[in-house]
């Protein structure tokens, strides 16, 4: 009697690869949840010649879109964050019992192997390692997890998947990776802000547009950022910048709208503000729905990105795809998602984010006809279909199948 098949030989049935989908499965994702999501979309699209189970710890959040076919969630909790026990000791577990052939850690991170022989492998994304080097942020389980453990995974991937050739540079010079290990495979633009822009769309979408912005600039006109907690970030340096505009005499009635702070670091800028008299021009949305973000997008005379280090940079591309102008900080892979088109500073020297600031208010509109349809261009360039299509081309190869074959799989 033929051997039944395992892991490593799929023979008798389709390759079955599974997803780590716990960010995904939370409610209002950001960042690693985001990437979960646009997966199971593009996966969801392409229909690959796989079963794709996705893993995840919570119950299935109210915001999260119906589960495409060829998917199936799979739910199971194991207590124990701050030892990790769920992707440690509960993971390896189930890759085995599902006899899972490839397994994909969305999260920067990877189980064990599993044991007993099976062959399962692993791929990893590996968004990038800043949390390695980076002295901030140590507070988190998380951060400190990987801050221990990123070279052992980097070691175990029989892939790794990263999102700029930045971050493939920082994994091979910092851990040794051989770099025909490492995958470069840019991340996309959500489809939603690359629809038309408002003024194209037609009248209701333009009073929908200037509406959601009412609601939080009552018409003023305003510079965007988008916030974090995290100190590298760098959204605390865009007060004394606006007090120095302020003092110029250059600010006229503009505000600054930063969105995605939580109020401890709400608070935190207000009290920066307000020593520099300039509390009254601040607005802090919170964290918003795309509705809101991609109006806010558009009709922002500057978007504004300081962090001091990014392995990529997607607001920057999606400023671009709703025709606003970016400044943002020279190096790493945000310049390499600008692409030679937003205006570049030293994030770490307030004097040139101010005159480059300063120079982009002074050229708004000059600047917005002119790299308008460029930066709608560059952004359009980079989609989910891209990079998931990339991701099935290396499961393939790992798997020794063709799993975007036209058929009864991948639509032609």
């Amino acid at each position: 009697m033929a051997p039944s098949p395992r892991p490593g030989s799929t023979r008798g049935r389709r390759p079955r690869i599974s997803l780590d989908a716990r960010e995904g499965f939370r409610e209002n994702p950001r960042g690693i949840g985001l990437y979960v999501r646009h997966l199971m979309r593009e996966l969801g699209a392409l229909r690959p010649k796989a079963e794709i189970l996705l893993y995840h710890e919570r119950e299935r959040p109210r915001d999260l879109p119906e589960i495409p076919e060829g998917q199936r969630g799979l739910r199971f909790d194991l207590p124990g964050y701050r030892l990790m026990s769920w992707e440690r000791l509960g993971l390896p577990w189930r890759l085995m019992r599902d006899r899972v052939d490839l397994h994909h850690g969305t999260y920067n991170s990877l189980p064990p192997r599993p044991p007993l022989g099976h062959g399962t492998k692993l791929v990893m994304t590996l968004h990038d390692v800043i949390v390695t080097w980076l002295e901030a942020d140590l507070e988190d389980a998380f951060v400190r997890y990987a801050r221990k453990r990123t070279g052992a995974f980097v070691r175990r991937a029989d892939a790794i998947v990263t999102v700029s050739e930045f971050s493939k540079r920082e994994i091979v010079q910092r851990f040794g990776a051989a770099p025909d290990k490492v995958r470069v495979l840019y991340n996309g633009v959500d489809p939603y802000y690359l629809e038309a822009l408002e003024a194209e769309a037609g009248e209701g979408a333009a009073r929908e547009g200037e509406a959601l912005r009412a609601e939080i600039c009552g018409g003023r006109p305003y510079l965007f950022a988008i916030g974090a907690g995290l100190d590298r970030k760098n959204t605390k340096a865009l007060v004394p910048l606006l007090g120095e505009l302020e003092k110029a005499g250059e600010l006229g009635e503009r505000l600054l709208v930063i969105s995605g702070l939580g109020e401890e670091k709400r608070e935190e800028l207000r009290s920066l503000a307000r020593e520099r008299g300039v509390e009254e021009r601040l607005r802090f949305p919170g964290y918003v729905p795309k509705a809101t973000l991609r109006a806010l997008f558009e009709g922002a005379e500057l978007f504004v990105y300081p962090s001091l280090v990014e392995g990529w940079g997607i607001p920057i591309l999606e400023a671009m795809a709703r025709g606003t102008q970016v400044a943002c900080s020279q190096g790493s892979g945000m310049e390499e998602a600008a692409g030679g088109l937003a205006a570049l500073f030293d994030p770490e020297d307030p004097d040139d984010m101010l005159r480059v600031v300063r120079d982009c208010l002074r050229k708004a509109e000059a600047l917005r006809e002119r790299n308008r349809a460029k930066g709608l261009a560059r952004a359009r360039g980079f989609t989910w279909e891209a990079h998931v299509r990339g991701l099935l081309g290396l499961y393939g190869e790992l798997l020794g199948e063709d799993l975007l074959a036209p058929g009864d799989g991948c639509p032609a």
